[in-house]
């Protein structure tokens, strides 16, 4: 069953066209791979996905729901996507534990105390990182740090 679904994305900075009719449709749980040159566009498209960048024209659907499409004026903000996604740089906080920053979206979801901490337990052994919740970013390795920005 389709999941993603990008339609004709268009993102232009000024003249540059950054972003020129990108399709993906992708069943939920597929892995994709975007390949290219640096510039040619691949993290402002997963960017624009995330909803962390706007663009001129497409469309973007996750499970049958549309996230954004500027000629319906339509954006969901991120935070509402259901979407994570892993910077280069993996982006953890450096001076907030394991467990802090894998738990901070479920905070902001609001969730339980309880459920947050269960939650974080699960995902960190699903992604082989259990029990490193109180350890600092810093002391784990650059594998071990990608897996905590996916957890």
């Amino acid at each position: 069953m389709t999941y993603l679904v990008v339609e004709n994305l268009v993102k232009r900075f000024g003249s540059f066209v950054a972003v020129d009719r990108v399709s993906i449709t992708m069943a939920k749980g597929e892995v994709c791979t975007l390949l290219g040159p640096s510039g040619c566009g691949k993290t402002t498209t997963l960017r624009s996905i995330a909803g962390l960048e706007t663009f001129d024209s497409g469309r973007v659907s996750l499970d049958g729901v549309t996230l954004a499409d500027p000629s319906a004026g339509t954006f969901v903000p991120p935070e509402k996507r259901n979407l994570g996604m892993v910077f280069q740089s993996y982006a953890l906080w450096p001076h907030k534990t394991v467990g802090e920053n894998v738990s901070l979206g479920l905070k902001i979801a609001g969730l339980p105390a309880k459920e947050i901490t269960d939650r974080v337990a699960e995902v960190l052994t699903l992604v082989g990182m259990g029990g490193t919740e109180k350890r600092s970013p810093s002391s784990l390795s650059g594998g071990q740090q990608q897996r905590v920005a996916v957890a």
